[in-house]
């Protein structure tokens, strides 16, 4: 570059600020957009504090109910108690999948139930349109109006006649074409970058919000990286047209086609490709592997005569009375495993369909980069399908050692006459509380290097394409 290169770019981005401040381009857009988002803020914060809320109530109580016990141990397996996956400060920015696959995951003897209780389940409006979130409001609202912005600044200058005298004063078409990029980037940039600061602030004085300020780093930059690609395209959208009016029709259709129609037609193919079994479907494949067998196995009744055979050559008696175990603890042990097992044999091939599916919409996210933003939102926020999908594996993991540990509680003490055994509270008391922490940072970003990838290549391509573009549309 030459050395006069940044003055120029330096007076062409006052130029625009200039021209905006006396149309009042940036007051309007800053009262639309803060507005929105001081209206979606308090949402938000009233609905993670009344989430935060009921699951702190939630959690007390079943602990409270879980202590208080005194019962048979396979009785409290089948008392149970619910796990809810924990919310973090990031997640209120976007909530991601956690609307729609629910929060909530019910420890229950015998039965192994998925993840549920979502919010969308009871809300039809939710289902329809979304929750009005901030996130809902940088992934669309925000690139639409820098779209349009950006999409009128050469067809203006085209129109009101100004773009002969500026070529007149020895402005170059590709100088003038970034000096617009940069001013408009700067526009958004001065919008937003208030918001992120604000959150990093909150974060780092929020207890526990340091470990997320990463996570949010990443997400801001981001953010920032589309945004800089959106304006590329509307300026690109503004060189290739004559006249205003054609520009903001092309970067409407534009919005709509990346943002609106793409996502839905391409999570409609991934469904389509990969089909899943219905809930109804899996919860008989798992009930009739359990009763029959698996892999020739033989049926329960079969399992549990060999299972019986076995404890009574390991304890050399005869007869179960002579055991100097409870033969039900070992017993309802056993048939726990094997379920356990049935339950992983036919999920194991569910999962790979969840994994194809999630496959998909990242080789999506390639050809549009509006979804891998939307992907690598919900990544950082913890609320995308890898974390849901890892809180569920948690919470099986937590639900089977609980139901193993009562089980063997019960299989220590032989029965005693008639008398079933019962445990006193102290041994509830001591039982574990379940524990879910967030996913590593570099394993999140590991899972995320197509959509990050995606969005630079993406930046790169409209960068040489509008330059290129711009020295031949703007002789």
């Amino acid at each position: 570059m030459s050395a006069h290169l940044y003055p120029l770019l330096r007076s062409l981005v006052c130029k625009e600020f200039r021209l905006a401040y006396r149309d009042r381009i940036m007051s309007t857009l800053a009262i639309i957009i803060y507005t929105l988002f001081l209206t979606s803020s308090l949402l938000t914060v009233f609905q993670y504090q009344q989430d935060q809320q009921s699951r702190e109530e939630s959690n007390a109580k079943f602990r409270d109910q879980w202590k208080a016990q005194h019962t048979n141990p396979h009785d409290a397996a089948h008392f149970g108690t619910y796990l809810f996956k924990p919310l973090n400060l990031i997640s209120a920015f976007d909530p991601g999948l956690n609307d729609y696959f629910g929060t909530t995951y019910r420890v229950e003897a015998h039965v192994q139930h998925e993840v549920d209780y979502s919010n969308a389940e009871s809300n039809d409006a939710l289902m329809r349109f979304g929750s009005f979130t901030l996130a809902l409001i940088m992934q669309l609202l925000i690139p639409l109006l820098l779209l349009f912005i950006s999409s009128s600044s050469l067809t203006f200058e085209k129109e009101s006649g100004t773009f002969k005298m500026l070529m007149a004063q020895g402005i170059k078409p590709v100088q003038l074409v970034w000096g617009k990029v940069l001013a408009h980037y700067l526009f958004v940039i001065l919008l937003v970058l208030p918001i992120f600061l604000l959150m990093l602030i909150f974060l780092w004085f929020a207890p526990s919000g340091g470990l997320l300020i990463g996570r949010l780093l990443i997400l801001i930059g981001g953010y920032l990286l589309f945004y800089l690609l959106v304006t590329l395209a509307g300026v690109l959208i503004s060189v290739c047209s004559k006249r205003s009016g054609t520009a903001i029709m092309m970067v409407l259709n534009l919005w709509l086609f990346c943002c609106i129609l793409l996502p839905k037609i391409a999570t409609g193919m991934a469904d389509e490709r990969y089909p899943l079994v219905s809930r109804a479907a899996f919860k008989n494949e798992v009930r009739t592997g359990y009763l029959k067998g698996i892999k020739g196995e033989g049926t329960l009744q079969e399992r549990g005569e060999k299972y019986m055979e076995l404890l009574l050559r390991k304890y050399q008696v005869n007869r179960a009375a002579q055991l100097p175990v409870n033969i039900d603890g070992l017993m309802l042990q056993y048939h726990e495993d094997y379920q356990n097992k049935v339950f992983d044999y036919y999920y194991s091939r569910l999962e790979n369909t969840f994994n194809q599916q999630q496959s998909f919409l990242t080789i999506a996210g390639l050809w549009n980069p509006f979804l891998s933003l939307k992907r690598l939102s919900m990544a950082m926020s913890g609320t995308d399908f890898y974390h849901h999908q890892r809180f569920f594996i948690e919470a099986r993991k937590y639900r089977n050692d609980l139901i193993r540990q009562l089980n063997l509680e019960l299989a220590k003490h032989p029965v005693n006459g008639q008398q079933a055994y019962v445990a006193n509270p102290e041994f509830f008391a001591q039982l574990k509380d379940f524990q879910y922490e967030l996913p590593p940072l570099s394993r999140v970003i590991g899972m995320q290097q197509t959509a990050i990838i995606s969005i630079f290549c993406w930046l790169l391509l409209l960068s040489l394409t509008l330059h290129f573009v711009s020295k031949s549309s703007l002789l």
